[in-house]
């Protein structure tokens, strides 16, 4: 006996046996058992997810002489006999793609006319109907609207899109859906155990991904399986068969990512190159394993996986041993590559970089949760794009006004200019000077720190008061470069605390404020200053103002907020910039500058220079647009 494919012998012959399509089979019931049946139907969907077969499947009922529960033909009579040997005189199936020219619907047209010789109806089934011409789809209107009472059409397309309105509105629409991976695999597993094949469950997993949908692709792909490998099917064989990647490649590649092992990474790209794999499968294979283990780490989205119960507990496991950030970042990396990969000229470097990258994505999202401040992870963060207003530098008023909200600085570099260095430095030195001065005079007894000594309790009591820290007394000014973001955003960096200098209070800060504001040279800053207002909120030290723009230049001056590192290291937290206009009720913000017309320009000019007057009238000017 000639062998059959799977796809023709283990065809659905009734509704109950076509897979996935529910939906369809429950209506085409209901509609035969109600004697609603419509006269043309058009069934769309994917390739291979059951249109022919149900088309079938109705035609069959709709003439069995010997119908059985549930609507199923006996197959013993002779309509069911002769449909099958396609000998049959009332069911006609047509190729649309191969007949679609005028001549042959007019044909169909005339056939259309005869009654049936055995049988209640004559039933068309036309496949791929969209490949019909325009002018066959119009020959085609009159007899597909009014049809004989014996005549059904049913259509079947895979692109409903290409026909006509005119056709579409006179057929009853059922669109098929893809078949679902669970059912895909349940299926070839009945036939496997009818044929007697042993075949692992992650192999018949792989086999329904890679039909996309369609139950005929599925068995297409079982034939091939199973007609080239003997014995046993692993899921190793169907995928060398089908030339994918295993996903022990994926899991390899993302536990050496863990662990930082650059090298095994490489090695594993390395393989997967030799056994001549493109680049963009790999980036692709690679994606969508991220994707399964980020899905598999919230229980509410673990059923979307389509995968086998043998690989859950897998993926359980290295999903528990990846961060979100991680799952998320290395997507992000990949994504980037494929979408540059089609224009690399060197396409497995590129693929290196990512997979470098995604090495060390844990150590870089650890140091940002740490907060770490070292020159490798700040590059990473984008810089702002505005100027520090240095020195001597200001602001006109217009600025001001057209700016309310510029971005702020994050990060300055440490090649910062050499000649402002020793200038701020000078500020610093002459403003702690001053308030060690006044310091002196206005804290009481009581209040300064002494000596701590062992021996005594109340010499504990006042270092825990004052949260001494046991670090050397000599300590060098952080750098801008090592603690950049902590000072700018105005808060302690817990790792280099210093000895207090001064009592903790708001007459203290202000007095801090107050002597740098005298000492810098910068109009902007001494502006700034002079309209903020100075808050203890607990251990925070908070500055209100009426406008953006003035806690803006506060937060540049690095000396200062360094000055109240050093003199407060151990008493306050972090600096809060507030905009605040319930506390300046009074504060009126500078006018805008009055746009001066043409008569204005000319007035001013009058009264500034008096030769002006004499030039015009010497080459008798006048003022036009006024």
């Amino acid at each position: 006996m000639s062998f059959v494919v799977s796809a023709r012998k283990y065809r659905p012959q009734n509704f109950d046996e076509v897979i996935g399509q529910d939906h369809v089979a429950q209506t085409l019931k209901r509609a035969l058992e109600n004697d609603q049946l419509a006269h043309a139907f058009l069934f769309a969907g994917p390739r291979g997810v059951g249109k022919t077969t149900s088309a079938r499947i109705l035609a069959k009922v709709l003439n069995c002489e010997n119908l059985q529960d549930g609507y199923k033909s006996c197959g013993q009579c002779n309509a069911c006999k002769s449909f099958m040997e396609n000998a049959s005189f009332n069911i006609f199936e047509l190729d649309a793609a191969s007949n679609n020219s005028v001549e042959h619907i007019r044909a169909l047209n005339e056939q259309v006319r005869f009654q049936p010789q055995q049988g209640a109806y004559k039933i068309y089934i036309i496949d791929e109907v969209h490949m019909l011409s325009q002018a066959a789809f119009n020959a085609f209107l009159k007899t597909l609207e009014e049809p004989p009472p014996y005549a059904k059409f049913i259509l079947a397309t895979t692109e409903k899109h290409k026909i006509i309105p005119t056709i579409l509105s006179r057929c009853q629409i059922f669109d098929f859906k893809r078949i679902q991976i669970k059912d895909i695999v349940i299926q070839l597993q009945e036939i496997a155990t009818k044929e007697n094949k042993n075949i692992a469950d992650d192999a018949f997993h792989l086999i329904a991904q890679k039909a996309d949908g369609a139950m005929r692709d599925a068995l297409s792909i079982y034939d091939k399986i199973v007609s080239s490998v003997e014995g046993d099917i692993t899921y190793k064989d169907v995928a060398e068969n089908l030339n994918v990647l295993d996903y022990e490649f994926f899991f390899n590649i993302i536990d050496a990512a863990i662990k930082e092992d650059m090298a095994g990474v490489m090695l594993i790209n390395n393989d997967i190159i030799r056994q001549g794999f493109e680049s963009e499968q790999f980036v692709l294979g690679l994606m969508t394993h991220l994707r399964d283990l980020l899905m598999v780490k919230d229980v509410r989205t673990a059923d979307i996986l389509d995968i086998a119960e043998s690989l859950k507990s897998r993926y359980e496991n290295q999903a528990s041993l990846s961060s979100n950030s991680f799952l998320l970042s290395a997507l992000n990396v990949l994504n980037d590559t494929d979408i540059n990969l089609p224009r690399s000229q060197n396409k497995r470097l590129s693929v290196e970089i990512a997979l470098s990258k995604i090495c060390y994505l844990n150590r870089i999202i650890d140091k940002k949760k740490r907060g770490s401040d070292s020159i490798e992870s700040s590059a990473n963060i984008p810089k702002a794009t505005v100027p520090v207003v240095s020195k001597g530098e200001s602001r006109s008023t217009a600025d001001v006004v057209a700016e309310p909200n510029p971005p702020i600085v994050t990060e300055a570099k440490e090649t910062e200019d050499q000649s402002v260095s020793p200038v701020k430095e000078k500020i610093k030195q002459e403003i702690k000077q001053e308030i060690k001065s006044e310091s002196q005079e206005k804290i009481k007894p009581e209040d300064k720190p002494e000596v701590v000594s062992e021996s005594k309790e109340e010499d504990k009591a006042a270092a825990e008061k004052l949260k001494v820290d046991k670090a050397p007394s000599i300590i060098k000014t952080p750098s801008l470069g090592t603690s950049l973001d902590v000072l700018m955003k105005g808060g302690v960096n817990k790792k280099n605390k210093k000895e207090q200098t001064q009592v903790f209070n708001l007459k203290g800060v202000e007095d801090i404020f107050e002597a740098y504001r005298k000492q810098t040279s910068s109009p902007s800053v001494q502006s700034a200053i002079s309209n903020v207002k100075l808050e203890l909120q607990g251990s925070d030290i908070c500055v209100l103002a009426p406008i953006q723009i003035y806690l803006d230049f506060i937060r540049q001056e690095s000396p200062l907020i360094e000055i109240l590192h050093e003199t407060y290291s151990n008493s306050y937290d972090k600096i809060v910039y507030q905009v605040s206009e319930e506390t300046f009720p009074d504060y009126k913000p500078p006018k805008k500058p009055k746009h001066l017309t043409t008569s204005d320009k000319y007035d001013l000019l009058s009264k500034k220079n008096p030769h002006f007057l004499k030039f015009v009238d010497t080459f008798k000017l006048k003022v036009i647009n006024k």
